[in-house]
């Protein structure tokens, strides 16, 4: 009942919420004066979009874990709005780009899934800078999650392996973003579910920069808005306020790099990231939650070309994510995945070929005990 009334507290008044005073100030993180806008579709005929994933299986034993890893990328031509040829790097199901991974030694299961995550993600930023390497007449790359490495705390990890690791990532991501802007390529990070309420509290602190009283934004008051906003989600709210082909404002987000940048504890963070990066909520199917959409900028750049750059992103991706109106991600992001995912017989097919091999090396493997319970 809160979350509906502030929903129409804000519908009723976002006219009079303008930011436009506050927009100018680097550390205030919203960038446009209005809350929500109408978007267009755009005329894809012709556009190259790519969309990259990537998925892993693991298996745990007493005395060693072993996983496997794999990235494809798919890539649409667009031959009309709706009629596109498919193809897929470096093939269909991924089986010319698998990795084996081993771990011997004792760690906690936390840092091997660090391990692990990294991996996965250096595969797919990788595979995209060959794919632009070898082809630059892309238009639009889709990332399944953020355009930015995550999570940031791993930049501080004690353990050598995973700082190696995280470095050689940072690496491959400042290459990626450097491909992109040589080659004039979109770079969008397209996130399907996030609990994140980052642009929600941003819009209590801008209610509250704008004074509300009992003469002016008085339906606030009444709400007590700072306490309603504890129990909203970005999603939450912007389904809420969004209908179809309309997008929220962008915003900052990522600011923690902007911390560590300004703190100088890790000196090469100006080098990979001399980038500024946004986010807005994009609502593109009448009965599904908005995608959250990121992108970035060179850090010597307008707030309006950023601005230009959200309706732009918005036109491409409309029509490629509102074909079904209960699921509003984009196609290629779908695709991505559907071929991305191991399949039951294929880890059975991997598991047994790995366990052979070691038993004809003598090696025999027990599985946590979990897993051999006889009831």
């Amino acid at each position: 009942k809160i979350k509906r009334a502030f929903t129409r507290a804000i519908l009723k008044n976002y006219k009079d919420l303008d930011f436009s005073r506050f927009t100018k100030f680097p550390r205030y993180y919203i960038k446009e004066n209005y809350i929500k806008k109408r978007v267009s579709s755009a005329n894809i005929r012709g556009l190259n979009v790519v969309s990259v994933d990537g998925s892993s299986i693991s298996k745990k034993f007493m005395d060693v874990d072993f996983s496997f890893l794999k990235a494809i990328a798919v890539h649409y031509y667009f031959k009309e709005n709706h009629i596109a040829r498919i193809k897929y790097f470096p093939d269909l199901n991924g089986f010319n780009n698998y990795f084996v991974q081993a771990n011997f030694i004792n760690r906690d299961e936390n840092s091997i899934d660090a391990k692990i995550s990294l991996d996965m993600n250096y595969i797919e930023i990788n595979l995209l800078n060959d794919m632009i390497e070898r082809n630059s007449s892309i238009d639009l790359i889709i990332i399944d999650g953020s355009i930015v490495i995550m999570p940031i705390n791993l930049l501080f990890s004690k353990d050598p392996e995973i700082s190696k690791k995280y470095d050689t990532l940072l690496k491959a991501y400042q290459r990626l973003y450097s491909n992109c802007k040589e080659h004039g390529i979109i770079l969008i990070g397209s996130i399907k579910d996030t609990r994140t309420s980052a642009l929600t509290n941003l819009l209590c602190d801008s209610i509250q920069l704008l004074k509300p009283t009992y003469s002016k934004l008085s339906d606030f008051i009444k709400l007590n808005y700072r306490e309603v906003v504890k129990y909203l989600s970005d999603i939450s709210l912007f389904n809420r306020l969004l209908i179809k082909s309309e997008r929220s404002c962008i915003f900052n987000c990522k600011t923690e790099i902007d911390k560590i940048r300004d703190t100088g504890i890790k000196k090469e963070i100006p080098y990979y990231f001399p980038l500024s990066f946004y986010a807005f909520y994009l609502k593109t199917a009448k009965y599904d939650t908005p995608c959250r959409i990121e992108f970035f900028m060179d850090e010597k750049h307008s707030i309006e070309n950023a601005s230009k750059k959200a309706d732009l992103i918005s036109s491409i991706i409309l029509p490629i994510s509102s074909l079904n109106d209960n699921y509003g991600l984009p196609i290629p992001q779908i695709e991505a995945h559907k071929r991305a995912v191991f399949k039951k017989n294929e880890i059975d097919i991997l598991f047994n070929n790995l366990i052979r091999n070691l038993h004809l090396n003598g090696i025999s493997l027990l599985e946590k005990r979990r897993n051999r319970r006889p009831f």
